[in-house]
Protein backbone atom coordinates (compact mmCIF):
# COMPACT_ATOMS: atom_id res chain seq x y z
CA UNK A 1 0.00 0.00 0.00
CA UNK A 2 1.60 3.31 -1.08
CA UNK A 3 2.12 6.15 1.88
CA UNK A 4 -0.63 8.42 0.45
CA UNK A 5 -3.68 5.84 0.28
CA UNK A 6 -5.86 5.58 2.70
CA UNK A 7 -7.24 2.48 3.91
CA UNK A 8 -10.97 1.38 3.89
CA UNK A 9 -11.23 -0.95 6.40
CA UNK A 10 -15.32 -3.39 5.75
CA UNK A 11 -16.12 -5.03 8.74
CA UNK A 12 -19.49 -6.84 9.71
CA UNK A 13 -20.48 -7.19 13.20
CA UNK A 14 -22.76 -9.72 12.69
CA UNK A 15 -19.44 -12.11 11.55
CA UNK A 16 -17.11 -10.84 14.33
CA UNK A 17 -19.67 -12.05 17.19
CA UNK A 18 -19.97 -15.31 15.44
CA UNK A 19 -16.67 -15.83 15.75
CA UNK A 20 -16.28 -14.38 19.00
CA UNK A 21 -19.13 -15.87 20.55
CA UNK A 22 -20.41 -18.72 18.28
CA UNK A 23 -24.06 -17.25 17.56
CA UNK A 24 -25.60 -14.78 15.21
CA UNK A 25 -25.82 -11.50 17.65
CA UNK A 26 -28.99 -9.80 15.17
CA UNK A 27 -31.47 -12.13 14.39
CA UNK A 28 -34.10 -9.42 13.23
CA UNK A 29 -36.90 -10.83 11.62
CA UNK A 30 -36.77 -9.91 7.34
CA UNK A 31 -40.16 -8.98 5.15
CA UNK A 32 -40.01 -11.40 2.35
CA UNK A 33 -42.35 -13.80 0.91
CA UNK A 34 -42.79 -16.71 2.33
CA UNK A 35 -44.23 -19.02 -0.25
CA UNK A 36 -40.49 -18.67 -1.69
CA UNK A 37 -38.67 -22.00 -0.58
CA UNK A 38 -35.62 -20.10 -0.57
CA UNK A 39 -36.98 -17.55 2.13
CA UNK A 40 -37.82 -20.53 4.67
CA UNK A 41 -37.18 -19.04 8.09
CA UNK A 42 -38.22 -15.36 7.09
CA UNK A 43 -41.33 -14.00 8.57
CA UNK A 44 -44.14 -11.53 6.77
CA UNK A 45 -45.98 -9.67 8.96
CA UNK A 46 -47.95 -7.53 6.21
CA UNK A 47 -47.45 -3.53 6.09
CA UNK A 48 -44.72 -2.19 7.88
CA UNK A 49 -45.97 1.43 9.72
CA UNK A 50 -43.81 3.96 11.12
CA UNK A 51 -41.23 2.95 13.52
CA UNK A 52 -41.75 4.21 16.87
CA UNK A 53 -38.72 6.05 18.03
CA UNK A 54 -39.55 5.43 22.06
CA UNK A 55 -40.98 2.95 24.29
CA UNK A 56 -43.95 3.07 26.30
CA UNK A 57 -42.10 5.42 29.10
CA UNK A 58 -39.94 7.24 26.75
CA UNK A 59 -36.95 5.91 26.49
CA UNK A 60 -35.18 5.60 23.14
CA UNK A 61 -34.69 2.36 20.64
CA UNK A 62 -32.06 3.85 18.52
CA UNK A 63 -28.61 5.39 19.14
CA UNK A 64 -25.49 6.50 17.04
CA UNK A 65 -22.27 4.35 17.61
CA UNK A 66 -18.53 5.76 17.20
CA UNK A 67 -18.81 4.85 13.62
CA UNK A 68 -21.55 7.03 12.96
CA UNK A 69 -23.77 3.82 12.32
CA UNK A 70 -27.42 3.36 14.10
CA UNK A 71 -28.22 1.05 16.19
CA UNK A 72 -30.86 -0.74 17.65
CA UNK A 73 -31.34 -0.42 21.98
CA UNK A 74 -28.14 1.17 23.22
CA UNK A 75 -27.00 0.70 26.43
CA UNK A 76 -25.56 3.74 28.28
CA UNK A 77 -24.27 3.88 31.25
CA UNK A 78 -24.05 6.82 33.19
CA UNK A 79 -21.73 7.88 36.02
CA UNK A 80 -21.65 9.74 38.88
CA UNK A 81 -21.14 13.19 37.57
CA UNK A 82 -24.18 12.85 35.29
CA UNK A 83 -22.02 11.81 31.91
CA UNK A 84 -22.63 9.35 29.62
CA UNK A 85 -20.64 6.08 28.24
CA UNK A 86 -22.67 4.10 24.99
CA UNK A 87 -21.10 0.82 25.14
CA UNK A 88 -20.43 0.17 21.32
CA UNK A 89 -22.30 -2.19 19.23
CA UNK A 90 -23.83 -4.38 22.43
CA UNK A 91 -26.34 -7.28 22.29
CA UNK A 92 -27.67 -7.95 26.28
CA UNK A 93 -29.42 -10.38 28.21
CA UNK A 94 -31.54 -9.83 31.70
CA UNK A 95 -32.12 -12.46 33.94
CA UNK A 96 -33.85 -12.56 37.37
CA UNK A 97 -35.17 -15.09 39.70
CA UNK A 98 -37.05 -15.20 43.20
CA UNK A 99 -36.17 -16.34 46.22
CA UNK A 100 -38.93 -18.78 47.13
CA UNK A 101 -39.36 -21.34 50.03
CA UNK A 102 -40.96 -24.36 49.36
CA UNK A 103 -42.59 -26.81 52.27
CA UNK A 104 -44.10 -30.00 52.23
CA UNK A 105 -47.23 -30.50 53.91
CA UNK A 106 -48.22 -33.89 55.37
CA UNK A 107 -51.16 -35.61 53.41
CA UNK A 108 -51.17 -32.95 50.86
CA UNK A 109 -49.81 -32.93 47.28
CA UNK A 110 -46.98 -30.74 46.08
CA UNK A 111 -45.76 -28.07 48.38
CA UNK A 112 -46.45 -24.39 50.38
CA UNK A 113 -44.80 -21.67 48.56
CA UNK A 114 -43.52 -18.49 50.57
CA UNK A 115 -41.74 -15.82 48.46
CA UNK A 116 -39.25 -14.79 50.51
CA UNK A 117 -37.26 -11.65 47.53
CA UNK A 118 -36.70 -10.99 44.60
CA UNK A 119 -33.13 -11.33 43.57
CA UNK A 120 -31.16 -8.48 41.80
CA UNK A 121 -31.57 -8.30 37.64
CA UNK A 122 -28.45 -9.38 36.04
CA UNK A 123 -27.53 -8.25 32.54
CA UNK A 124 -24.97 -9.59 30.19
CA UNK A 125 -23.51 -7.22 27.89
CA UNK A 126 -21.57 -8.39 24.79
CA UNK A 127 -20.47 -6.17 22.36
CA UNK A 128 -17.69 -4.73 20.47
CA UNK A 129 -15.45 -1.52 20.19
CA UNK A 130 -14.21 -0.86 16.77
CA UNK A 131 -11.55 2.09 15.90
CA UNK A 132 -11.89 3.64 12.55
CA UNK A 133 -8.44 4.45 11.98
CA UNK A 134 -7.13 0.58 12.19
CA UNK A 135 -5.43 1.30 15.28
CA UNK A 136 -6.30 -0.71 18.05
CA UNK A 137 -9.30 0.98 19.89
CA UNK A 138 -7.18 2.03 23.44
CA UNK A 139 -9.18 4.82 23.83
CA UNK A 140 -12.54 3.11 24.08
CA UNK A 141 -10.79 0.30 26.10
CA UNK A 142 -9.50 2.67 28.20
CA UNK A 143 -12.58 4.50 28.91
CA UNK A 144 -14.43 1.15 29.44
CA UNK A 145 -12.14 0.04 32.02
CA UNK A 146 -11.76 3.58 33.94
CA UNK A 147 -16.12 3.11 34.41
CA UNK A 148 -15.01 -0.35 35.69
CA UNK A 149 -12.53 0.71 38.35
CA UNK A 150 -15.09 3.20 39.64
CA UNK A 151 -16.97 0.90 41.82
CA UNK A 152 -19.66 2.87 42.33
CA UNK A 153 -23.16 2.62 41.22
CA UNK A 154 -23.71 3.58 37.64
CA UNK A 155 -27.26 4.83 35.83
CA UNK A 156 -28.27 2.35 32.52
CA UNK A 157 -30.15 4.03 29.91
CA UNK A 158 -31.68 1.68 28.22
CA UNK A 159 -35.37 0.80 26.61
CA UNK A 160 -35.57 -2.77 27.82
CA UNK A 161 -33.54 -1.44 31.45
CA UNK A 162 -36.63 1.01 31.54
CA UNK A 163 -39.46 -1.13 31.87
CA UNK A 164 -37.29 -3.48 34.21
CA UNK A 165 -35.36 -1.11 36.99
CA UNK A 166 -37.81 0.98 39.10
CA UNK A 167 -37.31 4.28 40.62
CA UNK A 168 -34.06 5.19 42.16
CA UNK A 169 -31.93 1.34 40.95
CA UNK A 170 -28.67 1.55 39.55
CA UNK A 171 -26.45 -1.27 37.96
CA UNK A 172 -22.66 -2.10 39.29
CA UNK A 173 -20.41 -4.06 37.28
CA UNK A 174 -19.56 -7.30 38.26
CA UNK A 175 -17.12 -8.60 35.76
CA UNK A 176 -15.30 -7.61 32.38
CA UNK A 177 -13.68 -9.59 29.74
CA UNK A 178 -12.06 -8.91 26.36
CA UNK A 179 -11.64 -11.90 24.34
CA UNK A 180 -8.81 -11.87 21.74
CA UNK A 181 -9.69 -11.47 18.31
CA UNK A 182 -7.31 -12.73 15.58
CA UNK A 183 -6.49 -10.68 12.38
CA UNK A 184 -8.87 -7.15 13.26
CA UNK A 185 -6.00 -5.11 15.27
CA UNK A 186 -8.85 -2.08 15.31
CA UNK A 187 -11.13 -4.82 17.02
CA UNK A 188 -11.56 -5.32 20.40
CA UNK A 189 -14.52 -7.80 21.77
CA UNK A 190 -15.79 -7.38 25.70
CA UNK A 191 -18.27 -8.50 27.47
CA UNK A 192 -19.52 -7.31 30.93
CA UNK A 193 -22.03 -8.46 33.79
CA UNK A 194 -24.22 -5.82 35.48
CA UNK A 195 -26.16 -6.35 38.69
CA UNK A 196 -28.86 -4.19 39.32
CA UNK A 197 -28.27 -2.15 42.92
CA UNK A 198 -30.66 -0.37 44.91
CA UNK A 199 -29.52 2.84 47.03
CA UNK A 200 -30.19 2.35 50.65
CA UNK A 201 -30.08 5.10 53.34
CA UNK A 202 -27.93 3.58 56.59
CA UNK A 203 -29.56 5.65 59.87
CA UNK A 204 -27.46 4.96 62.77
CA UNK A 205 -29.26 6.39 66.12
Amino acid sequence: MRQNEKYVFEHDLKDIFKSVWGYNAFPYFLRENTSDARNEGYYDFGETTARREYNIVGASFYGINNNGSEVFMPIRLIRPDGSKLLLQNTVSDFSNKKTIVETPLVNRKGTVKEEISVNDWEINVKGIMVSSDFDYPDEQVNELDELYELGVGLGLENARASLLLKGNEMVVIRSLRLPELKGMKNVQPFEMVLVSDWAFDLIIE
